[in-house]
């Protein structure tokens, strides 16, 4: 045991050595990066009840938007060795929509449809660390504006709910950045990166019952795992 621990010891420090006699990264002032790779959109939904304009509020409702998963793609420019500016663009998302609580006024309906999203985001992101160092870790503030579009009801909704017009209203707000670049060579470069993104939006949907309206905070997470070229 004593052999095999001193053996896996001695094969980290030379994975260890390996690593930092790789050449340097060297993310510096002027440089581009390109990160292509697969973006995960986890919403941290919440949302006011329904209302209708034959009911008014209807205590215990509630909207709901689910995960999506897409290709997606950022660009970096380092304005300084230690600041830059970073675009995030994708494949339009498409989400599930949801209702909950219906129940209760003797609907049955629970999946409502689904709608298309575009969420473009531009943050200035601050690097930590010296210039080559293999992994160089950075945190951002950003703004966001998300489209929404090709909103489509189930055929649950269209039935018992006589259902039409579902429409979402396109979110403007703030966004939170983290990440780090991990270096493989001098031009390649592997990433992890997280934003919190600040979306809100009004969806409205004509009914038997009139308009219903409900305000939902769709406030996701958003993961990215990426390979990266330095230009």
């Amino acid at each position: 045991m004593k052999g095999i621990v001193k053996n896996s010891g001695k094969g980290l420090i030379a994975l260890a050595c390996g690593m930092l006699a790789l050449p340097a990264l060297a993310i510096e002032e002027g440089d581009i990066l390109l990160r292509v790779g697969v973006v995960s959109v986890q919403p941290d939904d919440s949302s006011s009840v329904l209302t209708t304009a034959a009911t008014g509020p209807l205590a215990g409702t509630a909207a709901h938007v689910g995960n999506e998963i897409q290709p997606g793609l950022n660009l970096v420019y380092m304005l300084t060795d230690s600041v830059g500016v970073e675009v995030l663009a994708a494949t339009p998302f498409e989400h599930d929509l949801s209702v909950s609580g219906l129940g209760t006024y003797g609907f049955k309906t629970t999946d409502l449809g689904s709608t298309k999203q575009l969420p473009p985001t531009v943050s200035a992101l601050y690097y930590f660390g010296p210039t080559g160092a293999v992994l160089r870790p950075y945190l951002g503030l950003g703004v966001n504006y998300t489209i929404f579009f090709q909103e489509s009801l189930s055929r649950q909704a269209r039935s018992e709910l006589a259902g039409h017009g579902l429409r979402l209203q396109d979110s403007f707000g703030l966004s939170v950045r983290a990440g780090f670049d991990w270096e493989l060579n001098d031009r390649w470069l592997a990433n992890a990166s997280l934003w919190k993104i600040d979306i809100d939006t009004k969806a409205t949907l004509g009914s038997a019952l009139g308009k219903i309206r409900a305000n939902v905070d769709v406030d996701p997470y958003v993961y990215m795992l990426s390979l990266g070229y330095k230009f």
